[in-house]
């Protein structure tokens, strides 16, 4: 069955937003031109509902992977590329200030069942002091609870990194754009020792580090107990006048709690087989490698890339919320 217009739109405006209610909808419409009073939008629901792609729920309505999956299919070609425009948008739209050590930051989340979460707790714990992560600090939410604009479900936690899109934020406030290339999976052992593969960010409409972890190409774990796997990076290039720059801002960054830089052009002792090119490149050990031992291990997770900001000081060290 084909949809209207209207009725792709209240699944586009689901699928951004989480729970939603008829009337932030509605607003949501007319911001895309279709004028429909929230009346009309609970109208629209129920017959969404009927088709199996919207839920219900005592706040709004929400997408079901039915619908999730439809929408995917609608905008396939549309969105090739578009994890790009995710980063982007991060990057300027995301408040924090390296030097306040203040504002919201981008994230990287895991969903599970609340059954798993003793067992996830005890793996985040042991991955916390790896020398790979971006931040060890994390953020939970419990079911019923909201991180930006989405409810936790019930029966189910949320956990949340920082996502290396945060040097994307820092490097922007310094006036550095930062242009992503690809994601690299990268040898480790005991050190950054080179890239094997890479997915272009052109290329997909799926989040390249993403398609590593459901792969299975990543071996996180390993690396995290024995010194010895393969992480998910993010490969960024910038004009070569902004280097020594970059290299300010990043050390700035690492004297205030980050980390995960593993390459910067002119400064990095190990060329990680990169060519040189006309843009020098950084490579960016991924914010999602804090959470691929989750999966590696068999706890199954609903993640969210780069969807979710949350201000700085909702984060906190592992041994306190876990």
């Amino acid at each position: 069955m084909r949809l209207d217009r209207t009725l792709v739109e209240i699944l586009e405006a689901l699928a951004s937003g989480g729970v939603r209610s008829s009337y932030s909808i509605s607003s949501h419409l007319r911001q895309r031109g279709i004028a429909i009073d929230p009346r009309t939008v609970r109208y629209h629901l129920k017959k969404l509902e009927k088709m199996g792609y919207v839920r219900r729920v005592k706040r709004g309505a929400s997408l079901t992977e039915s619908g999730a999956e439809l929408l995917r299919r609608i905008n396939v070609f549309e969105r090739l590329g578009e994890f790009t425009d995710v980063i982007e948008f991060n990057a300027y739209h995301c408040t924090f200030d390296i030097l306040r050590m203040s504002g919201t930051v981008p994230t990287d989340v895991a969903v599970i069942d609340k059954s798993d979460f003793e067992r996830a707790g005890e793996i985040i714990l042991e991955t916390s002091g790896a020398e790979f992560l971006i931040s060890n600090l994390i953020s939970v939410a419990d079911e019923g609870e909201v991180m930006d604009s989405y409810v936790i479900e019930e029966g189910k936690v949320a956990i949340a990194v920082i996502s290396n899109t945060i040097f994307d934020v820092i490097l922007r406030r310094a006036g550095i754009n930062l242009l992503p290339e690809y994601a690299g999976l990268l040898y480790w052992k005991n050190s950054p020792v080179g890239i094997r593969d890479v997915i272009s960010y052109s290329g997909t409409t799926l989040s390249p580090g993403w398609l590593f972890l459901k792969s299975g190409l990543t071996s996180v774990w390993g690396a995290v107990r024995s010194g010895e796997g393969y992480l998910i990076t993010a490969i960024r290039s910038l004009s070569k006048h902004a280097v020594e720059i970059a290299e300010k801002e990043i050390e700035r960054a690492e004297s205030r709690g980050f980390g995960g830089v593993v390459y910067l052009e002119g400064f990095s002792q190990n060329s990680l087989n990169i060519p040189p090119g006309v843009r020098a490149r950084l490579v960016v050990a991924a914010g999602l490698n804090y959470l691929a031992p989750l999966i590696e291990n068999g706890i199954r997770a609903e993640l969210r890339v780069n969807e979710i900001f949350l201000d700085y000081r909702e984060f906190s060290s592992p041994e306190r919320d876990l």
